[in-house]
């Protein structure tokens, strides 16, 4: 039985005539990781806010790890951490001195060893001497993740804890993730590193002008229809020789490039199963003088899923004019 300690319920906040927040509701499951979606501007950080306590909500209630009242905070603070997006440091502090300081504000037992473990695991401990004003910007929040490690919290709600990493640190940072979910600890973090969310997420929650449009599993909340019936083979020819053939073909529809030598496209009629239409798939290409290598069912992306939910409906003037085109 999935266990939720995490219950958002209705939560609405409007900052003078702008609502930033409409009803938000969804749910993150104990040890599991859930990555939090959406455009700029979608309230993703200000749902974050209330969720921590920093943000007083005008309508809706909050249950985190079982407590759901207005002094919440003051039972949880040891069993909680929260990154936010942009995190300051203070630049003449070294990173042992700016975690040690921490250690003692959340009265930390053991200190110099939980410091040790931390910097060790965000990847700071050749630098823990350093002054955090000379770190990078990638540097610096590692150095703030490691802040909101040192008293081990259950539960870690993390804004945006990739942005300044590079392609070597973001990866460090999906171990680190994946290291801790192992150990127990439940994650909601936001980030637009969209690859890097497929890899480490077990759920996603989507928010699109302040509301949540879809929440839960990937493969489960795709729109209906995104990937149906979708194909991508793999052949000898060039991606764009191959399309010319593709356009040829009266059973085949919405091809296009995806690759060198990778096309994507649907079969107007499906044969029934994955594997029928795969052979079909091979030999309308073959008899097209295509030379294909491999043919597999495709499945949406999680950018595919981003973009089929959060891109805004075409206005009817818009629909109007590319009718007329």
């Amino acid at each position: 039985m999935t266990t939720h300690v995490l219950v958002v319920d209705g939560l609405a906040k409007a900052f003078g005539t702008k609502r930033a927040v409409r009803q938000a509701s969804f749910t993150v499951a104990g040890g599991e990781i859930t990555g939090f979606l959406g455009p700029n501007g979608a309230g993703k950080t200000t749902v974050m806010g209330m969720i921590m306590g920093l943000v007083e909500p005008d309508a809706g209630t909050i249950e985190f790890l079982g407590i759901r009242d207005k002094n919440r905070l003051a039972t949880l603070r040891a069993r909680i951490g929260y990154l936010q997006e942009r995190p300051r440091t203070y630049p003449d502090m070294t990173a042992r001195a700016y975690l040690r300081f921490f250690a003692h504000l959340y009265g930390v037992p053991e200190a110099t060893s939980s410091v040790r473990e931390a910097l060790d695991r965000v990847g700071l401990s050749q630098a823990a001497d350093r002054r955090l004003g000379t770190f990078s910007r990638g540097m610096q929040q590692r150095a703030c993740l490691a802040r909101v490690m040192l008293h081990r919290p259950e539960f870690l709600v993390l804004d945006e804890p990739t942005l300044g990493l590079d392609p070597n640190g973001v990866a460090d940072m999906r171990a680190i993730f994946r290291e801790m979910k192992a150990d127990g600890v439940t994650l909601l973090f936001s980030s637009h590193q969209l690859a890097e969310m497929e890899r480490v997420c077990d759920s996603v929650v989507f928010m699109r002008e302040g509301e949540v449009i879809a929440a839960g599993r990937p493969c489960d909340i795709a729109p209906a229809g995104l990937g149906q019936g979708t194909l991508q083979a793999e052949v000898f020819e060039p991606a764009a020789e191959a399309l010319r053939a593709i356009a040829s073909i009266c059973e085949i529809a919405e091809g296009r490039q995806v690759g060198p030598q990778h096309v994507r496209f649907v079969l107007k009629t499906s044969p029934g199963d994955a594997r029928a239409a795969r052979a079909c798939a091979v030999g309308l290409l073959s008899a097209a003088g295509l030379t294909v290598l491999s043919v597999d069912a495709y499945a949406p992306t999680l950018e595919d899923i981003f973009l089929g939910l959060t891109r805004p409906e075409p206005s009817a003037g818009r629909q109007l004019a590319a009718a007329l085109t």
